[in-house]
């Protein structure tokens, strides 16, 4: 078997190379010698076309030869056909213009030759149409109107085809013509509009076709306007019974005033019966007022009767941007005042809070007032009481309560629509962001604060702490410490939602404002609790812990002293809440650490732990306000707000003044701080050693 297969190659190589002599003395006895006759001559391609350039009118036809020896193609670009595709030899192509041709190229392919020629647009598809607009009633019903052409033309519909367009015809023709449209009923309350392109070559015309609206039944008028009489407040709510619409459309009310009857003003609308003025009326003045029922469609207005009201001399509501002046009674209460000559300067505002919740005495008042009620209960605030004047701001939000899913408004997946946009991270985050620009062009409203330039009006505001109180019910909060304005300039924001259950852990609104407001926003105190209990402080962080050292923050002083040697802020770190040496000796508190005698029972010592790390970072004692909320700063936390209050008045702090007057008075917490026992020694408060995890885990100790 192995034997046949080799014979078979052998003969089918053989054959093969019999073969390939055959060919090759085929090839060299290609001469004139011999007996053999010549090979043929080969052909000379022969392609050309006339003319070599066309001019068409939309919708006109054309000839062009062809002269040529071998087969040929023929194809023309887009607008254009040609007849025949093909052939061989001479011919004649046919070329034909559609309505909408505007020039192109007609190409002829032989063997290996191709010939084009160009087709431009001949003049005679001018067009116009008679009229250029159409305005159809609303009811089924046809129009015309004329096409004036010299070629071709095209009609194109527009896309999509408004429904109430039954047909249009012709929809193509040569020369002149008349167009029938063909309408439904349109039952739409507004007009609708519409276009029909109308081309010939690359002249265009538009109609512009109208669809009248449905017609419309306005809504009744409204009735039983108030407020009428005299005496109605400057600010005031306008309230009226509803209209009714006869088709069911949505009403919208305008509401207007006039104090002549003549000229009217909106001052606002509204899809409700009731309406506020954002802006203060003037006093004892007449007032003309209606109110306008619109439901949005041609036609759809009616206007109410005109009543009459003159206002008082008083108001009932807060006015947006409004700013009053307070004082702090020993009590923790507050009175209005018109001026004070007290020198710490707070403000308090709300965000969250619509008009209707500014009454005087309202929701706004009632929740700011236990605000300012929270932070004055406690000490050293109690005690200092006197220092301190409190300014109420007033922000109108346009809905209520707070935006929630991150702390970038635009970000948030429930969005509320409020004055400072103040939103909630959410999830185990107490984390909040707001608006801060707004949120310092409202406090800039009180008197003195705002300044020639926004450095000016930032570096006034840097004086004064700003509360921002949502209408909210979480637990969250968070203050907002802005630099960036060079040496100790630096505005606080602190942000608390006005309820949370105060069965948490950590209580309700006033423990929570007390830690952000209290603590970080006017002591400038950094957070002592833990939530990484074995993780050591990152040494990439200190540079930014020194930094707000630097600038006050963690600091006893709020303005450092000027080097005039460098030229610059400098910064005393003696008595910080925080530190990061591991050495008790040489830890910020040491001064109030050697003090046994007076504080040796509140254990001021090294403790490891704070700004949320277990390891590297310390606090002077196991328990504080800015460790879980608890209604007590510990010692170094009450110097350093003591501090604050002192250098802000203009006077010098001193270890031996503060010592005679750091205690609680009353103490009404002895029994009621969360989850810790109370130590007194001669009426100072100290606390016991539980710590709480701000993250609601289980409570645990530090050594």
């Amino acid at each position: 078997m192995i034997m046949r297969n080799i014979f078979k190659l052998y003969r089918v190589g053989a054959l093969m190379i019999a073969a390939g002599l055959i060919s090759l003395m085929a090839t060299s006895c290609g001469g004139g010698g011999g007996g053999d006759k010549p090979g043929p001559t080969p052909t000379v391609e022969s392609l050309s076309i006339s003319p070599s350039a066309l001019s068409l009118a939309a919708g006109a036809t054309a000839t062009v030869n062809v002269t040529s020896n071998v087969a040929w193609t023929a194809s023309v670009t887009s607008g254009y056909t040609v007849s025949p595709a093909s052939g061989s030899n001479n011919g004649t192509l046919t070329i034909t213009a559609s309505a909408t041709a505007t020039g192109g190229t007609l190409t002829v392919k032989g063997k290996t030759k191709t010939i084009t020629a160009s087709i431009s647009t001949a003049g005679t598809g001018a067009i116009t149409i008679e009229p250029e607009s159409l305005t159809i009633p609303y009811s089924a019903g046809n129009a015309t109107f004329k096409v004036n052409c010299g070629g071709a033309w095209e009609i194109t519909l527009p896309n999509p085809k408004p429904a109430w367009i039954t047909s249009v015809t012709p929809s193509s023709g040569t020369g002149n013509a008349t167009v029938t449209i063909v309408t439904a009923e349109h039952g739409e309350k507004t007009k609708a509009q519409t276009f029909l392109t109308v081309k010939s070559g690359a002249n265009t015309k538009y109609l512009t076709i109208t669809k009248e609206a449905a017609p419309n039944l306005p809504p009744t008028k409204p009735t039983n306007l108030a407020p009428t009489g005299s005496n109605v407040g400057t600010i005031t709510e306008f309230s009226w019974t509803a209209s009714t619409d006869p088709n069911g459309d949505k009403i919208t009310y305008n509401v207007m005033i006039s104090k002549d009857n003549t000229n009217w003003t909106s001052i606002g609308t509204t899809d409700k019966t009731t309406l506020m003025n954002k802006e203060e009326l003037e006093k004892s003045t007449t007032y003309y007022y209606k109110v306008v029922a619109d439901d949005g469609y041609e036609g759809g207005k009616t206007e109410s009767d005109v009543v009459s009201f003159t206002t008082g001399t008083t108001k009932s509501y807060w006015a947006d941007g409004e700013v009053k002046l307070y004082e702090v009674n020993a009590d923790g209460t507050i009175t209005e005042v018109s001026s004070t000559s007290r020198p710490f300067k707070l403000i308090y505002t709300g965000d969250g809070y619509t008009q209707d919740l500014f009454k005087y005495g309202g929701q706004f008042d009632q929740e700011v007032d236990a605000g300012v009620k929270a932070l004055f209960e406690i000490e050293p605030y109690k005690y200092y009481h006197t220092y301190f004047a409190i300014y109420k701001v007033a922000a109108y939000s346009n809905e209520a309560g707070m935006s929630s899913g991150s702390t970038e408004w635009d970000q948030a997946t429930t969005k509320v629509d409020t004055k400072f946009k103040c939103s909630w991270q959410g999830g185990s985050s107490t984390g909040i962001g707001c608006d801060t620009k707004t949120v310092e062009e409202y406090a800039a409203k009180c008197p003195g604060y705002k300044g020639a330039t926004d450095y000016e009006t930032r570096t006034n505001l840097s004086w004064s702490p700003i509360s921002v109180i949502i209408n909210a019910d979480q637990y969250a909060g968070t203050n907002i410490w802005s630099s960036g304005m060079g040496g100790m300039k630096m505005v606080s924001i602190a942000q608390t939602p006005a309820r949370h259950p105060s069965s948490s852990s950590y209580g309700g609104f006033a423990y929570t404002l007390r830690h952000e407001y209290g603590g970080h926003g006017i002591g400038l105190l950094g957070d002592e609790y833990v939530y990484q209990n074995t993780t050591p402080y990152p040494r990439d962080n200190e540079s930014t812990f020194r930094y707000w050292q630097g600038i006050g923050a963690y600091c006893n002083t709020y303005l450092p002293g000027w080097d005039t040697a460098t030229s610059g802020w400098y910064s005393d770190y003696e008595h910080c809440n925080l530190d990061l040496t591991p050495k008790v000796e040489g830890a910020n508190w040491k001064t109030f650490a050697d003090m046994t005698e007076v504080y040796g029972a509140c254990n001021i010592n090294l403790h490891a732990g704070s700004a949320m790390y277990g390891v590297g970072i310390y606090r002077s004692e196991n328990s504080s306000c800015m460790i879980n909320n608890q209604p007590h700063f510990n010692t170094i936390s009450r110097w350093k707000i003591y501090c604050r209050i002192k250098i802000t008045a203009g006077e010098t702090p001193t270890v031996e003044d503060f010592i005679a007057h750091d205690f609680d008075k009353t103490n009404p917490y002895s029994s009621a701080a969360p989850s810790t026992k109370a130590a007194t020694v001669n009426g100072r408060r100290c606390e016991g050693p539980m710590l709480i995890d701000p993250n609601h885990k289980k409570p645990y100790f530090l050594k």
